[in-house]
Formats: structure tokens, sequence, C-alpha cells
């Protein structure tokens, strides 16, 4: 196999959409495969860039291809990959269940985007949005290292002093967005809080205090 077909099956959106499709053939009748696929395009229309980068429309090309190799009897597809097939078809004929996943996704990108009210954030998506609010508290919060959490961000801040804009922007973009997106205690608590544990309205805004005191009082420009 060329290396270039090689990577449509070790990772990226082909794989991500079949994972999909197998866990919920797996949920048996928990979750609908409608509702995650509608969570994948949410996802990918996030960000600009995310988009920018792949659309739904090379999502659904790259499932065709795929749909094409498995039809004409292609070999050397990795055997994690074909075993990720027969879990997301359920024994089906593997170009018909990737054409179907296709049609799906093209028909739902049709449609405005899902309101987060409507379809609240799966477990994996908000691993998606907000890794970094997610990797801040196995980092800094759930050892215990610290009495308070703003102990915790006086200390996350400081140590990333002075190269702070690779560690603060995406961080500090996520809180700020998750402060949009979930405005209420009641809607952060019910979605993001039992996901991700320290994140609580009140928590998110003291991050933002912490790190905008900081660059502030550390890389204000000279007067």
């Amino acid at each position: 196999m060329t290396s270039h077909i090689g990577g449509i099956f070790r990772d990226g959106p082909v794989r991500r959409v079949l994972e999909l499709a197998a866990m919920v053939r797996e949920s048996e009748g928990t979750l609908s495969l409608d509702d995650e696929l509608r969570r994948f395009v949410r996802v990918t229309a996030a960000t600009s860039s995310a988009e920018w980068l792949c659309p739904v429309t090379t999502v659904t090309a790259l499932l065709d291809h795929v749909a094409d190799l498995c039809a004409d009897g292609t070999d050397g597809m990795p055997p994690l990959f074909r075993d990720l097939l027969r879990r997301a078809g359920a024994g089906t004929d593997a170009a018909a269940c990737l054409r179907s996943l296709t049609g799906k996704l093209r028909a739902l990108d049709q449609r405005p985007a899902d309101d987060h009210g409507q379809l609240p954030m799966a477990r994996w998506e908000i691993g998606v949005r907000f890794p970094h609010l997610a990797g801040f508290g196995v980092n800094w919060v759930y050892e215990g290292d610290h009495a308070t959490l703003e102990d915790s961000f006086q200390a996350a801040v400081e140590s990333e002093h002075p190269f702070c804009d690779a560690f603060l922007t995406p961080l500090t973009a996520e809180a700020q967005s998750a402060l949009v997106l979930f405005p209420s205690e009641r809607a952060m608590t019910a979605v993001l809080t039992p996901v991700i544990g320290w994140a609580t309205p009140q928590a998110l805004r003291g991050l933002l205090r912490t790190v905008d005191d900081h660059m502030q009082r550390e890389h204000a420009a000279a007067p």
C-alpha cells in the first residue's frame, strides 16, 4: 500500500466517523447515529481552521474513496481498520456501510449547525473542543498540590513565564468559549463539569482574571 493511501486508514476523519458509527452500534440503541454525525459536523464547523483544513465535503470524498477501494477488493487495509469497519457496519458490506455514512453526512452538512440547547455536547465532543481545559485539571488541579483553585491558576501561569503565549492562548480561548456556550451555572454543570470536573463559571472567570492580571503586570508594554 502506498503511504498516502495508508494514511487514510491510520488516523483522520475517516477513522473518526467510523469510530462514531461503531460506538453507536455498540451502544445497543442508547446512542443515535444521526445525533453523533450531527455533532461531528458541528465540531468540524466549530473553528475556521478545522473547516479550512478538512471540511465535511473532503471527509465525504475520503469516505467515498475508501468505499471504492472496498468495492474493488483492494487489499492492504490495516487489520485494525478492517476491524473498525466490521464494528461500524455490524457485519454488513463495507462499501455499503461507508456510502451510507457518506450520504448521511452530506445531508446533515446542508443544515444549519445544531444549537447546543437542542443537541447537548457529548463527552467525546467536549474532549475535542476543550482539550486544554481538560489537561489543566490533570496537570494542575486533581493532584491536590495547591490549596485552592486560585493557587493552581497562579502556579500554572507563573510556570510558563515568560513564554506564556503557547500555553495561555488556547487555554484562555477555551475558557472564554465555554462561558459563551454555557452562560449559566446550570447549563455548564449539566454538560461540561461532569467531564471536566473543575470547570465551573466561577472557576473559569477566576482563571481568566489570573491570566489578565499576569499579562498586565508582566507583559504590558512600557509607557
